[in-house]
């Protein structure tokens, strides 16, 4: 029993390494819609699942634009240099300063690119208006 429960891990283990190399292949990533996402987000990617984006801001093309930087820098780097590097980044710097989120803020002026949960608390985001943003 304990071989077979084994050998089961390592056959999904080898199915899930396989799902995440096509997934780092795939420019059409699935886009899930949800009511309400972790502090007050609208939207962020989970690698290689797919993004996940506000139900109220399924249309917004600049945010879909910004998350799918964020697809692109995971196919770039891997799963796990992506993770990491992403985790670090905002660790030494914050989210604001981060520079994967900067690389994704393509559509913002210069002063929003570093100050975005400012920007988009206030509305002068291009990208989002979410006064609760991040809180």
């Amino acid at each position: 029993m304990k071989n077979i429960l084994i050998l089961t891990f390592i056959i999904l283990f080898i199915i899930f390494i396989y799902y995440i190399m096509e997934q780092r292949k795939n420019f059409n990533p699935k886009i899930f819609l949800r009511n309400n996402l972790v502090n007050n987000y609208n939207g962020y990617i989970i690698p290689p699942f797919g993004v996940f984006i506000k139900e109220s801001e399924k249309d917004n093309q600049a945010l879909i634009e910004h998350e799918m930087t964020h697809w692109k820098q995971f196919q770039r780097e891997g799963i796990i240099p992506f993770l990491i590097n992403y985790s670090m980044e905002a660790f030494k710097n914050g989210y604001d300063k981060n520079k994967y989120e900067i690389e994704a803020r393509t559509l913002e002026d210069d002063y929003c690119k570093e100050n975005y949960t400012e920007c988009v608390r206030n509305g002068t985001a291009k990208t989002v208006y979410n006064p609760n943003f991040r809180s």
